[in-house]
């Protein structure tokens, strides 16, 4: 009977366990969702200082603008763009109830919505297509509450301002913006989950054979490279951003995307709060990550405790670190109980803290 109740209990939607399977995958994408409203007050607060400026004019020497020759693209065309690879990265990561990358995935997009809201808040570039087509872009009702609201100040000000996120102008919700430069949000989401999705590629087709992996992966990598050209080449030719901010988002998105930290984090998410679970961290070196392509693949990452990091050290056979072990020795020693100085002796019996990075396959 014990056992009936507990299988009964296990299946049932609304037990603790269903429940706390829900909350895991759902915060994620929650901290993502409260970054992206972070991201909208900061580029609106932006606008307003734009729309301020005395001079509007938009920067002219631009390699990219410089390169190709001005056209209209349908906003569709870029937001159909940015929108496919996350749709298929999330029902890729469902299928394989892969939490890790999941928890990756969704704090990576968080902390580019708050640099991309904190960079252009920072530091006000004119917008690429020019204030009259900006004018355009927001409408005239929206232009003058945010004239209004750069005349504003304190508490009234961030009334003006979070009345314009809940409900918008008028008939115009939401408010677009203007001056969101640094850096391209159309590109970062693209480049981040077709990083995602070569991933889930790349994990899928170790079951394969040599050939077939092969082809998949070479296949993915076209595909990504594809979809991420078209995006930056529309984005170009609209001059809806400067190069810079494309250039931008591509080395940012790497680095957060491939990051030790980022491992560690996604780890300790999915082990629900374990810092040093049974898994080693995972991080993946992509081969577009240049210069870093000749060390692509996947890499295990350890926590080491601080004696092991000083073992490897001393084997520099630096005379400078010999002289300091010596120096610190004894009042090392005294801050320490003697059964931590017995088992700190050696590489081989300490305990682990620090980062190690081992490669694997």
């Amino acid at each position: 009977m014990a056992e009936e109740r507990s299988s009964s209990a296990d299946l049932n939607p609304f037990s603790d366990k269903y429940f706390k399977t829900f909350l895991k995958w759902s915060f994620p994408p929650l901290i993502c969702a409260v970054c992206f409203f972070f991201q909208s007050v900061m580029l609106h607060m932006t606008t307003v200082k734009y729309v301020l400026l005395h001079d509007k004019s938009p920067l002219h020497d631009d390699l990219g603008h410089e390169l190709f020759k001005k056209e209209t693209v349908a906003m569709k065309v870029l937001d159909a763009l940015s929108v496919a690879p996350p749709l298929l990265v999330i029902v890729g990561i469902l299928l394989l109830r892969d939490a890790r990358l999941w928890a990756k995935v969704f704090f990576s997009n968080a902390i580019l919505f708050v640099l991309k809201g904190l960079f252009d808040w920072m530091t006000v570039l004119p917008d690429s297509i020019g204030f009259g087509a900006c004018k355009e872009r927001l409408g005239d009702e929206p232009l003058k509450y945010l004239e209004r609201m750069g005349q504003l100040s304190g508490t009234e000000y961030f009334s003006a301002l979070l009345e314009l996120e809940l409900y918008g102008v008028g008939k115009v919700r939401p408010v677009r913006y203007c001056a969101d430069m640094l850096m391209s949000g159309h590109t970062f989401v693209t480049v981040l989950y077709m990083l995602a999705l070569a991933d889930l590629v790349r994990r899928i087709t170790i079951l394969m054979p040599p050939i077939p992996r092969v082809i998949w992966r070479i296949s993915m990598g076209i595909f990504a490279a594809l979809c991420v050209g078209a995006d930056l080449y529309l984005i170009v030719k609209t001059r809806f951003h400067y190069t810079v901010d494309i250039v931008m988002a591509i080395g940012i998105t790497l680095l957060i995307y491939t990051n030790a930290g980022m491992a560690l984090l996604a780890q300790w998410y999915a082990s629900d709060g374990k810092r040093n679970s049974a898994e080693a961290d995972i991080v993946w070196l992509p081969a577009i990550l240049i210069p870093f392509c000749c060390l692509h693949g996947y890499y295990s990452v350890r926590e080491m405790e601080d004696q092991q990091v000083a073992d490897l050290q001393a084997n520099n056979e630096s005379s400078t670190w010999q002289w300091l072990t010596e120096t610190f020795k004894t009042s090392s020693e005294e801050s320490l109980s003697p059964e931590q100085v017995q088992s700190y002796g050696s590489a081989q019996t300490a305990p682990k803290s620090e980062a190690e990075v081992e490669g694997s396959v």
